[in-house]
């Protein structure tokens, strides 16, 4: 669908279209060499964006002596030369590895998509992208049926476009496209952008490039795409195509870069522009402040809205920049600062006309405010003017869910039992709706009825009681005393999906299984997992499947696709399986990694080892290696200045390096989270403190630390601490749950 502000292709750029087509037909290997243009394929083949099947890591020095390698016993000499082959391609030997793989083929059983694709993969490698392009035609033509059918989609589109092939690359890119994936996407827009350009498909060219323009900005293939759509300009006088460089394509594109985390290039993309319209000029100051937002530079994001709101103080995007002013003095820990945020708000909540999703998140915004300052019953006020607003369900159930829980907070249990029980009504699907159960269960045992809060609790608890929620619920119960012996549990249902469930037989499983086994057993893990996601992803429903690809993945280090596996198949049982069921994922999913480095750090404390592990789980998943964007370091993600200001006071000097030690990163981690709890008083404002700054959580304790840990969590305002808090908190009753200590 064409964006706003943006023209399509005319026709009247048919010949510079045809022209284009000639010249990348006619001259593909000397235009490759060359590299005049930057939207033709790179002049080496590996320079282009590859999959993860192609980057193995499989060095040539790593093969054993004599070219041999190390084959499962019983394995055929098809299967030898096989992983031979892979392996030389793999490791730079492409031509040598095609040949093998060329004479194998035949004879590779089940593993003829892994021949047939290394074998294309190590033409394309070895720059002879027509012979590429015909070795990847079948398996590329049956790409939903191989797991590594959509690589060779791929590599079969930058083969034809390396062989001036332009329809086959179209052709192969649109198909790719179908389900595109992020990471190789933008690529893949260029590539079709330039098969359009060249066959004279304008409209299709300009909507490829406009696409990649604004969803991948940030993107090498974007700034080249960017490049094509210049020339094409240029070459048509201007007659409607694609323009990158118009301002209303600026603004788009820089507001694209600050959305998906690249706010420095934003800047510079607004940055020397001249002759903006008085609007235009309004919109880039207003995308620069949300720029410097991001980049955590309040006072010059502060700055930019305002000059934004003064070329006219009564437009709709005034409004909206009085908003994020706000936003930016929240960053602020001085009261003076939240008084101004508080009359911004207000400002925008009274201005004339209706913008509801602006009215929205200023109200709820003004709520928290005043919350996180203990001025609850005002905050109840702001957060009743969410009402009868038009704005998406996410929103609403944010705004209805505030006001109940302020509802709570200030006494009135007769309305937050309502307002509770109608959100889990209104929103049965949203994340929160337990947490409404639980809440109205807090609410009901205020009303005194012990009885229907105990009812309502035990559905929490029986349906999920390995969420945070499910957690509270529980705890609620065991203190309810006689009362829950009269409430029946709800039935959960069906017995979840869990790791042990009995399989029927499978051949396709079977033969999945065995595959992968075999390629592992082999030295090519990493493609032994690729067959492994490939077939659970296909077969959610089997457990085996599932679980052998959990652990090929955690093995990998590959967590986030782990992860993707066992909420796909095994979601239920996670929610609400017992520690026996959940006893194959443990190791995976949760271990107690470097159990004895967080026992010696905890040496003299009473706090909870769980708490430790679930706080490395959440901050690295356990991978020393780990780096944030923002710098924080190692298994606990600490900051180096952070780490020896602690250093300092424990005896040690770290370096930035030495936080990559699991020893050190464990003892100054844990070090630092002792002082936060002592500093803080509360598990809940401790972990907060982690994660937001002490200064922050300061504010927090003064305006809501009295209300109790459970009402402390839920009023964090800032979204990010709020869930940080709770999964580590949920992830610390998991442990205990999964590693029972012996009485």
């Amino acid at each position: 669908m064409p964006r706003p502000g943006i023209l399509p292709f005319s026709d009247q750029i048919g010949a510079v279209l045809i022209a284009l087509a000639f010249l990348l037909a006619a001259t593909p290997a000397l235009s490759r060499a060359a590299a005049p243009d930057p939207w033709l394929p790179p002049a080496k083949p590996e320079a282009a964006p590859l999959p993860r099947s192609a980057k193995l890591g499989v060095d040539e020095d790593s093969l054993p002596a004599g070219r041999t390698v190390k084959i499962p016993a019983g394995a055929s000499e098809a299967f030898r030369e096989l992983i031979l082959g892979v392996s030389e391609v793999l490791a730079g030997a492409h031509r040598q590895g095609v040949t093998r793989l060329r004479a194998v083929l035949p004879q590779a059983g089940d593993q003829a998509d892994v021949a047939a694709y290394y074998q294309g993969l190590g033409l394309y490698l070895a720059d002879e992208p027509a012979a590429a392009l015909a070795a990847l035609e079948g398996l590329a033509a049956r790409s939903a049926n191989s797991f590594l059918g959509r690589d060779a989609l791929y590599i079969a589109m930058e083969s034809a476009a390396r062989a001036g092939r332009q329809d086959r690359a179209l052709a192969l890119a649109e198909a790719w496209l179908a389900v595109p994936e992020p990471g190789l996407a933008p690529e893949v827009w260029l590539r079709a952008a330039v098969a359009a350009a060249s066959l004279g498909a304008g409209q299709k060219a300009q909507d490829f490039l406009r696409h990649l323009a604004l969803d991948f900005p940030a993107s090498r293939s974007a700034a080249a795409g960017n490049a094509l759509a210049r020339r094409l300009l240029a070459q048509s006088g201007g007659a409607g195509a694609f323009d990158p460089d118009a301002p209303d394509t600026v603004l788009l594109i820089a507001e694209a870069l600050v959305e998906k985390g690249a706010p420095e290039t934003a800047l510079k993309q607004l940055a020397g522009r001249t002759g903006w319209t008085p609007g235009q000029a309004a919109r880039a100051e207003y995308v620069r402040g949300k720029a410097e937002y991001r980049l955590r530079r309040p006072k010059a994001a502060f700055d930019a809205f305002a000059r934004a709101i003064a070329v006219d103080p009564t437009a709709t995007l005034a409004g909206w920049a009085r908003y994020h002013q706000a936003r930016c003095l929240w960053r602020s820990l001085e009261a003076e600062d939240a008084g101004r945020m508080e009359t911004l708000l207000r400002a925008v909540l009274d201005a004339p006309g209706r913008d509801d999703p602006l009215r929205e998140v200023a109200a709820r915004h003004l709520a928290l405010l005043l919350a996180e300052r203990g001025r609850f019953a005002e905050a109840l006020e702001a957060a009743g003017r969410l009402k009868g607003l038009a704005v998406s369900p996410e929103l609403a159930a944010q705004g209805a869910a505030l006001a109940a829980i302020l509802r709570y907070v200030t006494g009135d249990n007769a309305g937050a039992e309502a307002e509770l029980a109608a959100f889990a009504v209104r929103f049965p699907g949203d994340d929160w709706a337990d947490g409404a159960r639980y809440w109205r269960g807090r609410a009901l045992a205020g009303l005194g009825r012990p009885g229907e809060a105990a009812a309502v609790w035990m559905e929490v608890a029986s349906t999920r009681p390995n969420t945070y929620y499910g957690g509270r619920a529980a705890a609620a119960l065991a203190g309810a005393g006689d009362v829950r012996d009269t409430v029946v549990a709800s039935t959960p249902g069906a017995s979840p999906r869990c790791p042990e469930a009995a399989e029927p037989p499978s051949p396709e499983a079977t033969a999945s299984l065995g595959k992968a086994y075999a390629l592992s057993d082999a030295g090519l893990p990493a493609l032994a997992e690729m067959v492994l996601e490939f077939a659970a992803k296909a077969a959610p429903g089997r457990a085996d499947l599932a679980l052998a690809h959990i652990r090929a993945a955690m093995d990998g280090g590959r967590r986030t696709a782990a992860m993707r596996t066992a909420w796909r198949t095994f979601g239920a049982c996670l929610l609400r399986g017992t520690a026996a069921e959940l006893g194959p994922l443990r190791d995976a999913l949760y271990p107690r990694a470097y159990a004895g480095e967080v026992t010696a750090a905890l040496a003299g404390s009473d706090i909870d080892p769980d708490v430790i592990y679930s706080l490395i789980r959440q901050e690295s998943f356990f991978d020393p290696k780990a780096v944030s964007g923002a710098g924080a370091v190692g298994l606990m993600q600490l900051m180096p200045e952070t780490a020896k200001a602690i250093g300092k006071k424990i005896g040690i000097r770290p370096e930035r390096a030495d936080l990559f030690n699991p020893v050190i990163n464990i003892r100054l981690g844990t070090a630092f989270f002792r002082e936060r709890l002592a500093r803080e008083g509360t598990l809940a404002a401790a972990l907060a403190s982690y994660n937001a700054g002490q200064n922050r959580v300061a504010i927090w304790n003064t305006g809501f630390g009295r209300l109790g840990e459970e009402l402390f969590i839920e009023l964090i305002p800032f979204t990010e601490t709020r869930d940080y808090v709770r999964r580590i908190t949920t992830n610390a009753m998991l442990y205990g749950k999964l590693y029972p200590r012996a009485k």
